[in-house]
C-alpha cells in the first residue's frame, strides 16, 4: 500500500490531508528509527511508512554512531545506518550521544560524527550514572559544539520524587531538568540547545529556560495537553519552540496534534513544526554542502 494512500478523506472529518501537511514542512526534532533493536535498519524501513504517510519532510535520528545507553561502542549493523543516512540525506539527518562522564570520549565522537561524519548535532540521552548537563564536564564538549556550530539536545524530565517531594526530585542521576539546562545554557550562550520533551512539565519547565534566548523546548514524547503550545508562545515566543514526532514509540498524529490543536498563527506554526529547527541547523549542512531552503 502506498503511505499515500487513506481509506478515508480526512478532510471530511476536519482533519489535515497529507498535502496539507506537506506544505507546513514538518521536521521530527526526535526519531528513533533505529534505537533499541537487533535489527535498526528493517525498524527504521517500517517506521518510513508512516513517515511518508504523515507528509514528514525531515526526521533528526538520535542515535547514530552508538546506542543512547552505550553511547561508545559501535551499534549493531552501523554499516547499513550509514548508508541509509547516505540514501536518505534529502530526508533523513542524526545526532550522535555523548556521555558527560566521559568528555574526551565524548569529544573525540563529536569530531568524527560531526565535524568529519554525517551527523549535525550532539544529543545528551541522561544516564542513570550522571553527571547531569550542568556539571563542568559538559564544557569541552559545548565548547567544541560552539566551535563547530553545532546545536545540542538535551532530554530532560521533571520527576516528582525525593525527600520533601520536589519536581525533578525522583530525576535519575544523570537526567537533567531545564533547570540545569539553564545552567548550562549562560555558560554558552551561543550555542543553540534543545530542551527535550518541555521538562515533562511544561507549565514549569518552559518558565526555568525563559531567560535564556539560545534555549528551545520541544514538543515531543510528553503527554499531550491543550494550551501547552499556547503556553510555550505566550513564556518565551514562537522562535523558540520545536515539534518532534518521538516515533515509532508515540503516535505521530497525537503529536502533530499538539500544535494543530493550538489557537496560533498559520506562521507561528510553520515555525515551531521544522521552521526553527532549520534555522539552528542551518551552519552544519551549508558545512556539509547540502543547501537548505529555511
Amino acid at each position: 500500500m502506498d503511505a499515500r494512500e487513506f481509506f478515508i478523506n480526512p478532510a471530511d472529518y476536519a482533519l489535515p490531508t497529507r498535502d496539507e501537511l506537506v506544505a507546513y514542512r514538518l521536521w521530527d526534532n526526535h526519531f528513533h528509527g533505529f534505537a533499541d533493536s537487533p535489527r535498526p535498519h528493517e525498524k527504521y524501513e517500517h517506521n518510513n511508512f508512516y513517515v511518508e504517510r504523515m507528509g514528514i519532510e525531515r526526521s533528526i535520528a538520535q542515535e547514530v554512531g552508538g546506542t543512547l545507553d552505550k553511547p561508545f561502542e559501535a551499534a549493531p549493523f552501523e554499516a547499513e545506518i550509514l548508508k541509509i543516512l547516505e540514501r536518505d540525506k534529502h530526508k533523513l539527518s542524526g545526532r550522535t550521544p555523548v556521555h558527560p562522564a566521559f568528555p574526551e570520549k565524548s569529544c573525540e565522537k563529536v569530531k568524527k560524527w560531526i565535524r568529519n561524519g554525517p551527523c549535525i548535532a550532539i544529543k545528551y540521552a541522561g544516564s542513570d550514572v550522571g553527571p547531569t548537563c550542568d556539571h563542568p564536564n559538559n564544557d569541552p564538549i559545548m565548547r567544541l559544539a560552539d566551535e563547530i556550530g553545532c546545536h545540542v539536545y538535551i532530554h530532560t524530565w521533571l520527576k516528582v520524587g525525593g525527600s520533601p517531594r520536589l519536581p525533578g526530585g525522583g530525576n535519575g542521576k544523570g537526567e537533567s531538568t531545564p533547570m540545569q539546562v539553564a545552567i548550562l545554557a549562560k555558560r554558552f550562550p551561543n550555542v543553540p540547545i534543545v530542551c527535550g520533551h518541555t521538562g515533562g512539565d511544561w507549565e514549569l519547565g518552559t518558565r526555568m529556560v525563559r531567560p535564556c534566548e539560545n534555549v528551545l523546548m520541544e514538543y515531543a514524547g510528553s503527554d499531550p495537553h491543550s494550551g501547552m503550545v499556547e503556553n510555550g508562545i505566550r513564556v518565551i515566543g514562537a522562535d523558540r519552540l520545536v515539534w518532534g514526532g518521538h516515533g515509532p514509540s508515540r503516535s505521530y498524529a497525537t503529536e502533530i496534534g499538539k500544535v494543530l490543536d493550538a489557537d496560533i498563527s498559520r506562521a507561528d506554526r510553520m515555525k515551531v513544526f521544522g521552521g526553527n529547527l532549520r534555522r539552528i541547523s542551518a551552519t552544519m549542512f551549508r558545512k556539509k554542502g547540502m543547501n537548505l531552503e529555511l
